[in-house]
């Protein structure tokens, strides 16, 4: 047999060099494949909406300076339509962006917990818009949501602009940061949800009576109309899902004492004629009056200043306002002053049916005969619009004024005097309001220089004699 040759130590070397070099490339590739197995399962794990396709556009709309933003995703299980305001404010736009993503955002994550059920969810935010004044917006935000069930979950969102300025309106500024005031609206909105007919037993008592309680939080989600302040609840908050997501619309005109001056509605006002002054001309009078209270603080401050002078006036109080601070007509009563009738909630009469106008004077009426035990002795019309329809159905003297001391406008102590000082006469009566602090911080410079002045404080009937 012919010799075998042996292998020589270059060859092994090579070998198992090249056994080596296979091993290392097989191993690489099997690490790879999981790694990449692990990113790709992490991956699927995100709950962000990046994953999520969407159709995003910016169009301009009917309001100067607002834009609306639609995003839109036709995806199978996970669909949504959004619509929102975008401004030339990017504080403004970032709030409104965060409500939006975070939406967005938790409806995502709540449907790919839910990814196995394979069931459809939907995401829709629907934007109104409402102008006010020209340069404030409100947007309504209502987010309908489902989460592959056959329930609906529907919510609300506010968000209001003063859109020269970028500043956003909250609650405290539309009512002059007054804790009274906020409790009067609450009353208000308490009274509105227990009176609305298609709520009748659909409420909850105990949600709606906390939802209703006097907190700065509980009329976050509120929008200005033309005519009303709007208040809005979600489905489920305060009654049954039979009635949907309730809202609370109050006329302006019922709160605009509330408000600040800025937001008050501009109402049509009767400029009253001013008659020859009549009566002894040595004898100085005038007839304070003071309209649209009681205010538990600020028509005590004014009851104290009165007093200090020895003067008598006349307050024309609303019957919406008596119904919530009995105890304040009363001290006005027991330190000798008069008390006028001055409607329920402050609407203009000429814009009112004959019934309508009855029922602002007798329901009043029998508010005041509650608290002080007699009716009033006087009646004023708010804004001073009246005519002989309107007086023939008041049996008591309808009374305007012959000073406009502008006191609702300017809310500012220093011009209360100056006003006076620019129109008095003899016989005068007198047009301030006793829900402005500002009224009772101007009101002792007045009665200081009308006394200086030698006149005479009576209360409006006692002042009318002299006016025939």
């Amino acid at each position: 047999m012919p010799e075998r040759r042996k292998r020589g130590p270059m060859i092994d070397f090579l070998l198992i060099g090249l056994i080596l070099t296979l091993t290392t490339i097989i191993l690489v590739i099997i690490l790879s494949k999981d790694d990449f197995k692990f990113q790709k399962i992490s991956a699927s794990k995100e709950t962000n909406s990046d994953s999520i396709s969407s159709n995003l556009s910016t169009e301009s709309s009917a309001f100067p300076g607002i834009r609306i933003v639609t995003d839109v995703s036709n995806d199978t299980l996970t669909p949504f339509a959004i619509h929102y305001p975008q401004t030339d404010n990017e504080a403004f736009n970032n709030a409104v962006l965060q409500y939006i993503t975070d939406s967005k955002e938790n409806y995502l994550t709540s449907m790919k917990k839910n990814k196995d059920k394979e069931a459809m969810g939907e995401l829709n935010i629907s934007l109104e818009t409402f102008p006010y004044q020209k340069h404030y917006y409100s947007f309504v935000l209502t987010k309908t949501l489902y989460l592959g069930g056959a329930n609906q979950e529907v919510s609300t969102k506010t968000f209001v602009i003063n859109n020269e300025t970028g500043e956003q309106i909250n609650i405290k500024t539309l009512l002059q940061n007054d804790e009274n005031n906020l409790s009067t609206l609450a009353a208000h909105v308490r009274k509105d949800l227990q009176q609305n007919l298609q709520l009748k037993d659909a409420l909850f008592n105990d949600e709606f009576l906390k939802a209703a309680e006097p907190k700065w939080s509980n009329f976050s989600r509120f929008a200005i109309a033309d005519d009303s302040l709007q208040f809005y609840f979600d489905e489920y908050e305060i009654a049954s899902g039979t009635v949907g997501a309730p809202i609370v619309k109050l006329p302006l005109s019922l709160i605009n004492p509330l408000l600040a001056s800025d937001f008050q509605i501009a109402m049509e006002t009767i400029k009253p004629t001013i008659p020859a002054a009549k009566g002894d001309p040595n004898v100085r009078r005038i007839a304070l009056t003071f309209d649209d209270g009681p205010h538990p603080k600020v028509t005590e401050q004014i009851l104290n200043i009165l007093d200090k002078y020895h003067a008598k006036a006349t307050f024309f109080m609303l019957g919406s306002r008596v119904q919530y601070y009995p105890d304040v007509a009363r001290d006005v009563l027991a330190r000798g002053h008069e008390i006028g009738n001055h409607t329920w909630n402050h609407p203009v009469l000429t814009k009112l049916t004959q019934e309508q106008v009855v029922n602002q004077y007798t329901s009043t009426a029998k508010e005041l005969e509650k608290a002080i035990n007699q009716n009033a002795t006087v009646f004023r019309p708010p804004y001073g619009a009246t005519n002989d329809a309107i007086n023939a159905e008041i049996p008591i003297p309808v009374v305007l004024w012959t000073i406009d001391t502008l006191d609702w406008k300017h809310r500012n102590a220093q011009q209360l005097l100056p006003h006076v000082q620019n129109n008095l006469h003899n016989n005068a009566i007198v047009l301030m309001h006793d829900i402005h602090q500002s009224t009772a911080d101007g009101l002792d410079a007045v009665l200081a220089y009308l006394q200086g002045q030698g006149y005479e404080f009576v209360t409006v009937s006692e002042i009318l004699q002299y006016r025939q």
